[in-house]
């Protein structure tokens, strides 16, 4: 499955434009923006391998809460896992390149540390670039120079740039791999309380407080992920 129908989704996430006074056109527009950046990129043959990629697999989704650290050290080491794809989301590319983690799937708003994004992908990691209305600049900069790369949108999806579902990189990742029928997932670092991972954005040494709005997309991705364990035939585990 490519994208899910803008109808189903699109009552979603008229609610989170009224909770975040998101401007739905200029979101319309960075998804224009990317279908064109994407028109010379292959599409289907890299959607059958992320399809290939996550099939049947265990697949271990990583936020970039403050409890990641701890999962990445401590829990998913004792588990003794094999044949594991691990996606990061956004910023969660630094943290599976600090601790040695080889990072499968890339699923980015591009807002985590540029030279990690870019290293994770030049090791081998699919990337998908999400834009949305605030993200332009960094679509425009970012996507032309990718040899494979997937798009994704929060709006109505066109040929080149696929609808998920979704609305974090965290909660958007969620949607995305539980569209390929993996055997199980496990998502590590998806906090969503006051706190905000030293990954979530360059610059910051150790966790710190979410503002008002940040609290909000937490609270969204909470929510959102929520909905989906209740609908899809899945084992989905939330570390502690």
């Amino acid at each position: 499955m490519k994208s899910v129908e803008w109808k189903e989704w699109e009552p979603q996430y008229n609610r989170i434009v009224s909770r975040l006074n998101l401007d739905s056109e200029a979101d319309r527009n960075a998804t224009l923006l990317l279908d064109s950046l994407l028109e010379n990129k292959p599409s289907d043959s890299v959607l059958e391998k992320l399809e290939r990629m996550i099939k049947d697999k265990v697949v271990v989704v990583c936020g970039a809460g403050p409890s990641l650290e701890h999962h990445l050290k401590r829990i998913i080491p004792s588990w003794g896992l094999i044949d594991v794809v691990y996606v990061a989301s956004d910023g969660a590319a630094s943290a599976l390149l600090e601790f040695d983690y080889v990072c499968d799937i890339l699923v980015t708003d591009l807002d985590g540390d540029p030279d990690d994004l870019r290293e994770v992908i030049r090791r081998g990691a699919i990337p998908v670039v999400h834009a949305h209305g605030d993200n332009m600049d960094k679509v425009r900069e970012f996507v032309p120079s990718l040899d494979i790369v997937l798009g994704s949108t929060q709006v109505e999806p066109t040929e080149r740039v696929s609808l998920w579902g979704g609305f974090t990189d965290g909660d958007r990742a969620c949607y995305l791999v539980s569209h390929y029928n993996p055997a199980s997932v496990i998502l590590a670092g998806m906090d969503f309380g006051d706190e905000v991972g030293r990954w979530s954005k360059p610059g910051h040494r150790s966790s710190y407080i979410a503002d008002e709005r940040k609290r909000t997309k937490l609270e969204i991705a909470n929510e959102l992920i929520s909905d989906l364990m209740s609908r899809v035939d899945l084992n989905i585990t939330i570390l502690e």
